[in-house]
C-alpha cells in the first residue's frame, strides 16, 4: 500500500464504517457526508485491489481482507495516535502516559513503588495498564503498542532489553476449602490426576507446569483457561474445577481465614521468574524516567 498523507484518515474512516456496521452511522460519528465516506471507502478499495465489504440488509460486513485490514486499522492509529501525543508535549516537561502491559503477578507491586516515584517527581505521568497473559500481550509490545511488558516466566530474548525482578511466584493448586486436596500440605501430580483442572492460558501441554505433570499430564482435564484470575475464582466457586494458580493470586492466605478458597503448594515446588522487559530503545521521556524510577526501587531493595 503506497503512503499517503491521507492514510491514517482514510483508514479511521474505514474502521469506523466496520465498527458501526452502517456507513449513514459512520459518516454522522465522523462529521463527513456520506457520499464523501463512500468515495474514500471505495479509493481505498481501488488503492489495494480488494473488495473491504459488502452491504446487504443487516448492514456492512467486512469481507476476509476487510477483517484483516481492520486489525491492522486498530494498531496503526492507536501507534499514530500515542506518536501524536508524546511528540507533542512541551520540551522541558515531562508527562504523557507510560503503557505498561502484565501478566497478573505479585512483582506488580514493585512496579506499583515505582510508579510512585514517578508520580512524586513527575505529577503529570500517567501509567495505562494492560492486563493479560505474556502470549497474548507481546505481539503488541514488539509492535510499539506498549512501552514495557511485565514477563511472567521470563523469557532470555535477543532483540529486547531484559530486567529480571527479584519476585518470585510459588505454584500451586487453588480449591475449595470443603474439596478433598485441600487436606493435603502440598499436592502432587498423582493428587491432580483425573481432576477437572482450570489454568492460565500458557495451559499445562508446556512450560513448568508440563513438566511438573510429567506422566500425569494426559490424566488432568483442563475444562477452562482463563487470562484473569477474578473470573477463575468464580469457576472454582461454582465447582467447576480446581486451578493451577500463583500464591496470592486467586487467595491471599494459605489456610486459616476467611475465604472459602485455600492454596495448597505443589510439589515438587514450582517458582517462577518474572522480569520487565522492553525494546532496545525507550520512544519516550516518560518512559525512561519510569525505567529510572523502576531501578531504583531495585537497588534500595538490594541496600535494605
Amino acid at each position: 500500500m503506497k503512503v499517503r498523507t491521507m492514510e491514517i484518515r482514510t483508514l479511521k474512516y474505514f474502521l469506523a464504517v466496520v465498527q458501526e456496521g452502517n456507513i449513514t452511522n459512520a459518516a454522522k460519528r465522523l462529521h463527513v457526508t456520506q457520499p464523501t465516506l463512500s468515495r474514500q471507502l471505495a479509493e481505498l478499495e481501488k488503492e489495494l485491489g480488494r473488495q473491504l465489504y459488502t452491504r446487504g440488509h443487516a448492514g456492512i460486513t467486512p469481507t476476509e481482507h476487510g477483517v484483516m485490514l481492520a486489525n491492522y486499522a486498530e494498531n496503526i492509529i492507536a501507534l499514530a495516535e500515542k506518536a501524536e501525543a508524546d511528540i507533542s508535549l512541551p520540551s522541558k516537561t515531562v508527562s504523557g502516559s507510560v503503557h505498561i502491559a502484565a501478566g497478573e503477578t505479585k512483582a506488580m507491586g514493585l512496579l506499583s513503588r515505582a510508579m510512585m516515584r514517578v508520580r512524586a517527581e513527575y505529577p503529570e505521568v500517567e501509567f495505562d495498564l494492560y492486563s493479560g497473559t505474556t502470549a497474548d500481550l507481546m505481539d503488541g509490545l514488539v509492535r510499539g503498542q506498549y512501552d514495557f511488558l511485565l514477563e511472567c516466566e521470563i523469557q532470555p530474548h535477543v532483540n529486547l532489553n531484559v530486567l529480571q525482578l527479584p519476585d518470585n511466584d510459588v505454584w500451586g493448586v487453588v480449591a475449595l476449602k470443603d474439596d478433598p486436596i485441600a487436606k493435603l500440605e502440598s499436592a502432587s501430580p498423582a493428587d491432580v490426576a483425573g481432576r477437572k483442572v482450570i489454568t492460565s492460558r500458557q495451559g499445562t501441554k508446556v512450560g513448568p507446569l508440563a513438566e511438573w505433570l510429567g506422566e500425569y499430564a494426559d490424566e488432568v482435564e483442563v475444562v477452562a483457561t482463563y487470562s484473569l484470575g477474578m473470573n477463575a475464582k468464580w469457576l472454582i466457586r461454582e465447582g467447576f474445577g480446581i486451578a493451577f494458580a500463583y500464591d496470592e493470586l486467586l487467595v491471599s492466605e494459605t489456610g486459616g481465614g476467611q475465604s472459602d478458597l485455600i492454596f495448597i503448594p505443589l510439589e515438587p515446588r514450582i517458582e517462577s521468574r518474572h522480569g520487565l522487559v522492553w525494546r532496545k530503545t525507550l520512544p519516550t521521556r516518560q518512559a525512561q524516567v519510569f525505567l529510572d524510577a523502576v531501578r531504583a526501587e531495585l537497588s534500595d531493595e538490594h541496600g535494605a
